[in-house]
């Protein structure tokens, strides 16, 4: 799965459902938890563990020294109901060297006025940092967004979007997003589909230190951890995916990556921080799956929009993924957010293989500013 929107999760949903078929033998769930793999140094794991806020010390976060993941191994481990594919290293190989190579992305285009909003002096401790800090912080605890996405009409699931109490990564305080997916109950007969991830993105420079993804559907059961470690610029990806029409298959890759990146959760929220004239074009690097991107976001035009919020001003958006300078073209995408302090997503309208997707904004709980 690579990032087509900046609501990439969302449009998970749909693609999810375009498989749908009759339900087969269940699948033997990997991951879910907050495991890490054994190879990883203990200073990484301690770096990259979630703590309480009440845990954050003041003082300069410690930089861990480099490391080198060991070799990968083949994975081949048994499901239930479906016997694994069997592929000779040698095809394995030739397969993933048709992959896209990881390119460095400029620091530089973490500077450009559009993408960095009003900041406020660093303090000692984040020396080395980004300071993104907006003048008014539209990101609030306790902020909860619901949408119905529907698919050919038809509402296919519902999409929750929730901001939860800060927590502490690497002696650095951090927001902690989270966003659900659940298949309606008709959807659910044919295609059922629970899905979650969480972002934690750094509180001072809104970047992303942590995504994790758990796909629990019907085809599919999926673990995907990226760890994004912008002391060294590197990024560790592991991913776990069980599928009955190929098995199991496990990935570890340890590679270069952007400092200060945007996963693809974390960019639908900092984008709401940066400032959005008519007519501006922002570019922003999105670390996804152990590969660079670069988000090319573009403010088409402002209109009134009827919303839960009531009849509000929206601004519209135009989001694009390139890849090695590339545009990855998969029909035109929009996403509507409210013209205001807050940057509430009311609206997404999202292409994909077959159709397009809509998610409506349903309902809203605000949340309470950041003292």
């Amino acid at each position: 799965m690579r990032a087509a929107t900046a609501s990439v999760f969302m449009a998970l949903v749909a693609l999810s459902m375009l498989s749908v078929g009759c339900s087969s033998k269940a699948l033997k769930k990997v991951g879910g938890d907050n495991a890490m793999p054994s190879e990883l140094p203990d200073d990484i794991k301690e770096k990259f563990t979630v703590k309480d806020i009440s845990e954050l010390k003041t003082g300069q976060p410690g930089i861990s020294a480099g490391w080198q993941l060991p070799a990968p191994q083949a994975s081949a481990q048994p499901i239930s109901g479906v016997a694994a594919k069997k592929k000779s290293k040698k095809k394995a190989n030739r397969k993933d060297a048709k992959g896209p190579a990881t390119v460095q992305t400029p620091a530089a285009a973490f500077q450009t006025p559009e993408a960095a909003p009003a900041n406020l002096q660093a303090r000692p401790e984040h020396k080395g940092y980004p300071s993104r800090r907006p003048a008014k912080d539209p990101i609030w605890v306790g902020e909860k967004l619901t949408y119905d996405v529907s698919y050919f009409g038809v509402v296919a699931g519902i999409f929750d979007l929730e901001v939860l109490p800060f927590k502490v990564i690497n002696n650095r305080k951090v927001y902690h997003v989270r966003g659900e997916a659940r298949s309606s109950k008709i959807f659910s007969l044919f295609y059922r589909m629970s899905d979650w991830v969480e972002s934690f993105i750094d509180y001072e420079g809104f970047f992303s230190h942590r995504l994790h993804l758990v796909l629990d559907e019907t085809k599919q059961m999926r673990d995907s951890l990226e760890l994004n470690d912008s002391d060294k610029g590197k990024t560790f990806y592991w991913n776990r995916w069980n599928r009955h029409d190929r098995g199991y298959t496990e990935v570890k890759e340890y590679v270069d990556a952007p400092k200060f990146a945007q996963d693809t959760l974390s960019l639908v929220f900092y984008v709401r921080t940066v400032p959005l004239p008519d007519g501006a074009v922002i570019t922003v690097p999105v670390i996804s799956e152990s590969k660079n991107w670069e988000a090319v976001i573009t403010v088409v035009r402002r209109e009134e929009m009827s919303t839960p919020l009531g009849k509000i001003r929206t601004v519209v958006l135009k989001p694009e993924m390139k890849y090695q300078g590339v545009l990855k073209k998969q029909g035109d995408s929009f996403v509507w957010l409210s013209d205001d302090d807050r940057r509430f997503l009311v609206k997404l309208d999202a292409k994909v293989r077959i159709g397009s997707i809509l998610a409506t904004l349903k309902k809203v709980r605000h949340g309470a500013p950041s003292q």
